[in-house]
């Protein structure tokens, strides 16, 4: 499907979609912001300052035929069902996390992508962080041998984000009603690109475990009024949730996600191990990733692991291609510079007609985590299959 540049595109979610506008101006040949829409009005008020033009009707944009591709920023629940529409209405589809919310969603999105002549990406940017990418080459260097374990975490205290002027939050709604790992992507993304999901590898079971309920509730009571309705009814979501999964080959993996214990936010939590070398995130995002390579690293006479070692030592071997060519641009946008990358290989892909680095099999596959959580987690954390989309 040949797409005139620069690709002109809308944001769905004008809050969050503003993250789109700067980004769009670093990438003036190929992509222009060219409309928002949003059924808020205090929502588009900044927007309707600018020359972008203005829709309060997702219908409506996906009528209007000088937009090529939508940015989905809407709440988690609804990007499927929009997805779908737009890959309907021969629109391209960025979609934020999580791709789909129910099982039946991923195989309707699969089919409506595979039935469209429009590029279908998901937008999970911490798979683009600079560390991450920089040890997804090291993995395709062959630096860490056969994958053993790969480990991830979303730890993220945004308990403020449930709560709005005396009222939940569509994702305070979300923790009252739902239960599970309800924001696997993060996590699971990365680990999933490492371990070569989709491509040399596929996960075949997962469980999930989770924790009590406390702090939510403890927030309600401390953020809503004597009397609000939600302030002492019972929240579903649980504090910590803990999935784990099985390859074909064998390989774990295990995510973790946390929104609402009182600590530090973290957002490069992750670990991998292979047969010649261990990566490790630091407990502090202040100091540097950690990592341990056999005949390079420290070890003792044993020939076993002493002392790790920063992981940029190695930048100038090992850095990612796109952290070399880009990199310094990057690092001016959002979340370490990952939103960058992702609208970039959006647009590239469009342009060169093929499949982003995150197909949408990728994307359903690691979305499906939150309904296969919940049927774990209603059966007693049993072990329930991953489909294959």
């Amino acid at each position: 499907m040949s797409t005139s540049l620069p690709i002109r595109i809308a944001v769905v979610g004008a809050r969050r979609g503003r993250t789109f506008m700067n980004i769009a101006k670093m990438l003036p040949d190929k992509v222009r912001l060219e409309a928002v829409c949003d059924i808020k009005e205090d929502a588009l008020a900044e927007w309707r300052k600018t020359d972008v033009r203005v829709h309060d009707s997702y219908e409506e944009l996906l009528d209007d035929p000088n937009v090529d591709a939508v940015c989905l920023a809407t709440p988690v629940m609804l990007h499927a069902r929009q997805a779908i529409a737009a890959l309907d209405a021969g629109k391209h589809v960025l979609s934020e996390v999580t791709a789909a919310w129910t099982l039946e969603e991923c195989h309707d999105l699969v089919a409506a992508a595979k039935r469209s002549k429009s590029t279908y990406m998901m937008a999970e940017n911490y798979c683009f962080m600079r560390e991450v990418m920089m040890v997804q080459n090291m993995v395709e260097q062959g630096v860490f041998g056969d994958i053993i374990y790969g480990e991830g975490a979303y730890i993220h205290q945004i308990i403020n984000l449930l709560f709005n002027e005396d009222e939940l939050t569509w994702r305070g709604r979300l923790r009252r009603d739902e239960f599970g790992n309800t924001y696997p992507t993060h996590s699971l993304g990365p680990v999933s690109r490492w371990l070569g999901i989709n491509r040399s590898d596929f996960y075949t079971n997962t469980a999930t475990f989770q924790s009590p309920t406390l702090m939510v509730p403890r927030y309600a009571e401390w953020n809503l009024s004597e009397g609000h309705p939600d302030r002492n009814v019972k929240y579903n979501a649980s504090d910590a949730v803990t999935t784990m999964l099985r390859t074909e080959k064998g390989v774990l993996a295990q995510i973790r996600v946390d929104w609402s214990s009182p600590r530090p936010h973290h957002t490069h939590r992750y670990a991998l191990q292979g047969t010649k070398a261990g990566f490790t995130s630091n407990i502090s995002p202040a100091d540097d990733p950690q990592i341990w390579i056999q005949g390079r690293s420290p070890e003792d006479e044993h020939h076993g692991a002493t002392t790790w070692e920063s992981l940029w030592k190695y930048a100038d071997e090992f850095e990612h291609p796109w952290w070399k060519e880009a990199g310094e641009a990057a690092a001016k946008t959002g979340h370490g510079g990952s939103d960058f990358f992702v609208l970039r290989e959006f647009a590239n892909a469009i342009i060169e007609e093929r499949e982003p680095v995150i197909t949408v099999e990728d994307a359903v596959t690691w979305s499906s985590i939150t309904p296969l959580s919940k049927m774990s987690i209603e059966g007693g954390n049993i072990p329930i299959q991953v489909p294959r989309f």
